[in-house]
């Protein structure tokens, strides 16, 4: 007997797709080094737009990553608002070295 489960949103994104007639979600896994241990993250580019995870996990934990990053764009997607969303920032910023 199959359990119930519930679709997540990476199968969400891959059926929008297909029902929008457009490719299929391609995700992109980006890695940070941090002292000792590597932090990552992950993004998905649909239809030419990247959406990309908010948070930085153990490599243990990508999936959930992306995940993640396809919830963010299914909801934007489909107009809907993507709650407890920190503003996106691409770069890291570093404070100045003092002397």
């Amino acid at each position: 007997m199959a359990a119930n489960r519930q679709e997540t949103y990476i199968q969400k994104l891959q059926n929008y797709c297909t029902t929008n007639q457009i490719a299929q979600p391609q995700f992109q896994d980006y890695s940070d080094p941090r002292g000792i241990r590597t932090a990552w993250s992950s993004g998905v580019l649909v239809h030419g737009r990247e959406f990309r995870a908010h948070l930085w996990r153990d490599y243990r934990y990508l999936e959930q990553s992306r995940e993640e990053a396809a919830e963010i764009a299914w909801k934007t997607l489909n107009g809907l608002p993507v709650t407890n969303a920190p503003p996106v920032v691409y770069g890291r910023g570093y404070p100045a070295m003092s002397r």
